[in-house]
């Protein structure tokens, strides 16, 4: 992989698949198959193409519970495949579409002063970067802390599988 400007790592050309799990009844999944075999494709490759149809073209004017419009652009104005510049474009152009495990992290990252010097506003609606910040440097700056703690976590789940392990018993 080439490095791009600023050390990161160019993603873009990289098509790397993520794995679901999904339940659905036997009568959809006949439905499926079928729809496979007449597109000469697999059950997986037919899958990833409704999903994609329906992404393209979701349905207008349908309200949800968030009081949110679906834009057929909003998955390209969020998506990175660098997480914390995700995260960042998240929170803020729509933190209302925060998993609860993005807020948990967004306000880790507040509490340990990341977001400081890079933002104005209080809470989750009403933030915006500050004039002349570095948002390439903040998004690294979320990224490596991301990475701490998932550090941290993993750390302390080898830990206490280790603790669980019974030593064997001496001759």
């Amino acid at each position: 992989m080439e490095k791009s400007q600023g050390g990161r790592v160019d993603l873009g050309s990289r098509n790397k698949s993520e794995v679901i799990t999904i339940r659905i009844n036997p009568k959809l999944k006949f439905g499926l198959e079928l729809m496979a075999r007449l597109h000469n494709r697999s059950v997986a490759q037919t899958v990833e193409m409704a999903i994609q149809r329906v992404l393209e073209d979701p349905f207008d004017g349908i309200q949800n519970l968030r009081d949110v419009r679906y834009e057929r652009d909003l998955i390209e104005k969020l998506w990175s495949p660098h997480r914390g510049e995700r995260l960042l474009r998240m929170v803020l152009t729509h933190p209302e579409l925060l998993s609860y495990e993005e807020e948990v992290l967004w306000h880790k990252l507040t509490r340990a002063g990341v977001t400081e010097d890079y933002l104005e506003g209080t809470g989750l609606d009403d933030l915006h970067l500050r004039p002349n910040c570095n948002q390439r440097e903040f998004e690294e700056r979320i990224a490596d802390f991301w990475d701490k703690l998932d550090e941290t976590e993993r750390s302390a789940t080898s830990k206490s599988k280790g603790k669980s392990r019974k030593e064997p018993l001496a001759p």
